[in-house]
């Protein structure tokens, strides 16, 4: 494993950690050897000008898919944890390829996502976060610029520098590459590539990336605390995971788990699928879908263990867990199976969102209105208590998260790479093809949500209610290119 990190004043570094097996084949422990870590110190000419070399000590973290075990210095006596944070914090989970019908708290019923059912069902659920594109890039466009796929490139503050701007400390750990290119403007106090590599099925759950990731990370929640706690102040952790468009290295006996009798063999491939097309054998798209499926399954153990291990974090602090997908996966629903499927379909489109904080155990609602990826910056905004100019195109839904009203959306556009476009209601889904040189552009109308998978184009049949979506969509992109506030209610009524 390989991980580099770079601190907030540009220096990198490279750690190395070897992975030793103890407690069985469901545990993973990792040993942390003494390893330089950059510490601010103030001066009196810059507070935050000088570094100072510190060598961490030596500590040992059981990160377990059956529960995790606790994290302590060897400097102190056993028994002693680290005290809990102080403050307000949050952490994102963002988990890139994880489509909602994936979890049972999005009506999954193929396969079980025990632990991940069991955290929506302490969150607050967002039924519908909607996408504004099918791309990677579009997401953080709208989480961290605030910025719709429709509007203009300009220059404006990102949430990241407003944050910095308050004091917030934040940390950026991440198995992508590009995110971290993308990130490298931005004031992260600290920044982490963690690669591993996945050549072949994991053996067990333990051995798979997203477990390495996942314990890579938890290694360093207690450096993350501690510098909290120093600064006394907030703190932001935004842990990124390629997750379901990173290797599919679940163990084949997890495939062969979801495999029923007359099914065809599960697929050994390690490698996910970039974007398969014009499908028409249905054994080799369930193929696909069981290992999709198992994949899911590590994903939902990992996030059980990582929710476990934060519970000497969480104890006596504000600590807002959010878990959302960045972008969907294409399964065969419409001919093609990838990630850069960039069809406006649910698939694609409809994201899983959970707020979760830390040390609640009691239910929470269902937030039912529709959401973008820009609400998702101005909620983390409004944790912290940020007020005036952030996100343009965002609405916070932390009111949802204490029981209270929300004014939500109910309208949800989105933007496809070739010009395609689609437009979301409670009651409707609308795409349009980009239009051609000499024709107009195709209309295809799925009643929602009972039309869950869009299989039945109702254009023809009710053809007034194309024209009050295409009204609306023109509406959108008018607002969105003259940069006035996008309009998130539809004129007419009876399209909700």
């Amino acid at each position: 494993m390989h991980v580099y990190f770079r601190n907030s004043f540009g220096a990198y570094g490279e750690l190395q950690d070897k992975p030793r097996r103890t407690r069985g084949a469901t545990s993973i422990a990792l040993l942390c050897s003494p390893r330089p870590v950059f510490h601010r110190q103030p001066t009196e000419a810059d507070p935050r000008s000088r570094l100072v070399y510190r060598p961490v000590s030596r500590r040992k973290t059981v990160f377990g898919l059956g529960g995790w075990t606790g994290s302590r210095c060897s400097s102190c006596p056993a028994g002693r944890y680290i005290k809990p944070m102080k403050g307000c914090h949050a952490i994102c989970l963002v988990v890139d390829g994880l489509r909602a019908s994936a979890l049972g708290a999005y009506g999954n019923t193929s396969f079980a996502t025990p632990h991940l059912d069991a955290l929506a069902s302490r969150s607050l659920v967002v039924d519908w976060l909607w996408a504004d594109g099918a791309a990677l890039p579009n997401f953080y466009r709208g989480a961290w610029q605030g910025r719709h796929a429709m509007r203009p490139n300009v220059e404006a503050p990102e949430v990241p520098e407003l944050l910095a701007r308050s004091g917030t400390r934040q940390w950026l750990v991440t198995d992508d590459p590009w995110l971290i290119g993308k990130s490298a403007a931005l004031p992260f106090d600290k920044t982490l590539l963690i690669e591993s590599a996945a050549p072949e099925p994991a053996a067990t759950f333990d051995q798979t990336h997203l477990a390495k990731l996942l314990s890579e990370t938890v290694l360093h929640l207690a450096e993350w605390r501690a510098h909290a706690d120093q600064d006394n102040g907030h703190s932001l952790l935004w842990l990124h995971t390629r997750g379901l468009t990173g290797p599919w290295d679940a163990p084949l006996a997890a495939r062969a788990e979801l495999v029923e009798e007359g099914d065809p063999p599960p697929l050994g491939i390690v490698q996910a699928p970039n974007l398969l097309c014009d499908l028409d054998d249905p054994d080799e798209m369930h193929a696909y879908r069981i290992a999709y499926a198992a994949q899911v399954a590590v994903l939902d153990k990992c996030v059980g263990a990582f929710y476990d291990s934060l519970s000497e974090c969480r104890a006596g602090s504000e600590t807002l867990l959010m878990l959302l997908g960045s972008r969907g996966f294409a399964l065969g629903e419409h001919g093609a199976i990838g990630c850069s499927s960039n069809k406006m379909f649910s698939e694609t489109l409809h994201l899983p969102w959970l707020l979760h904080v830390c040390g609640n155990r009691q239910p929470r609602q269902r937030y039912a209105s529709l959401c973008q990826s820009a609400d998702v910056g101005a909620t983390l905004l409004d944790w912290f208590g940020l007020g005036g100019p952030g996100p343009t195109d965002g609405q916070s839904i932390l009111s949802a998260l204490a029981g209270k009203l929300c004014s939500g959306r109910q309208t949800a556009v989105s933007l496809g790479e070739a010009g395609e476009r689609a437009i979301r209601t409670p009651g409707w889904l609308l795409r349009r093809a980009a239009p051609a040189a000499h024709s107009p552009a195709l209309a295809e109308l799925y009643a929602k949500p009972d039309d869950r998978w869009e299989y039945n184009d109702v254009a023809s049949r009710c053809p007034q209610v194309v024209e009050w979506l295409s009204a609306e969509l023109a509406r959108f992109e008018a607002c969105a290119s003259s940069g006035e506030s996008l309009p998130t209610m539809p004129r007419n009524r009876e399209l909700c």
